[in-house]
């Protein structure tokens, strides 16, 4: 007589049912409440200072969730999970916003942030490559991954309706040259800690996951970055497609004289 086990299988893996609810569940949930906090406070640096302690908080726990013991003895934090890939770079940016005298006029890192807080942590949710390779349901550093996602795009929605300044076409400009200088930046750091194979800081190196329909090697490296350009040249441009469409506007109505 053969004895039923039941078998829970870790970590969580991409699209499952507990992947898909978190997406559900909190999601939609980033827009509400950065639109709640831009209409109570505006663009404020104590709702500035509240969200980078609790990034700060964060990054505490996911440091402490992949400490590893050394050879010789005490223990370091791989240099793949070094807080450099975009979303907990976001944090550090968010502590220069918060020290500043004037967080407004730091238009150009704001320009750059608000895309990628919205745009890298939806990727973040779509695309857990930390949460599948090594969290199971039952550890806190499952729902951190989420949670800390989730409050890099209420960031983002925040920054951008609180309007510390009118976003135009500049900005995009500005989002799209720093993103990209972002990414020499990354094979810079990827050379320089080269020497562990694990490396990926800004995933320049290989895709987050295997057999992602775009983001993969098929193509070789070229085709993979050129792919990956391509995605964050439409979600920056989708990021701030109220400024694109206003502008497109204000040239058709210079162009013809009438409003549209």
């Amino acid at each position: 007589m053969n004895e039923l086990t039941t078998v829970i299988q870790y970590p969580i893996t991409i699209f499952s049912l507990p992947h898909v609810i978190f997406m559900l569940v909190l999601f939609p949930l980033t827009p509400i409440v950065g639109r709640f906090l831009a209409k109570k406070y505006g663009f404020s640096k104590k709702v500035i200072w509240v969200y980078a302690v609790i990034g700060l908080i964060c990054e505490i726990e996911r440091m402490l969730f992949f400490l590893e013991e050394t050879t010789g003895g005490g223990y370091r934090l791989p240099p793949n999970h070094l807080p450099l890939n975009t979303c907990p770079l976001m944090v550090i940016f968010m502590f220069i916003l918060a020290l500043s005298e004037f967080p407004h006029k730091k238009r150009n890192m704001i320009a750059y942030m608000y895309p990628m807080l919205v745009g890298g942590g939806f990727i973040g949710f779509l695309i857990p490559s930390a949460a599948v390779d090594y969290h199971g349901l039952i550890e806190v550093a499952t729902y951190r991954y989420f949670f800390f996602h989730a409050m890099t795009i209420s960031f983002g929605f925040y920054v951008f309706m609180s309007k510390p300044f009118e976003f135009t076409m500049r900005d995009y400009g500005m989002g799209l040259f720093l993103s990209g200088f972002m990414l020499l930046v990354g094979v810079w750091l990827n050379a320089f800690f080269g020497w562990d194979p694990e490396v990926n800081q800004m995933f320049v190196v290989r895709p987050p996951l295997p057999g992602l329909p775009l983001l993969n090697m098929r193509f070789g490296w070229p085709g993979y970055i050129l792919n990956m350009m391509g995605i964050g040249l439409f979600l920056i441009s989708l990021c701030y497609l109220p400024v694109i469409i206003t502008c497109i506007s204000t040239f058709i109505k210079k162009l013809t004289g009438k409003a549209v």
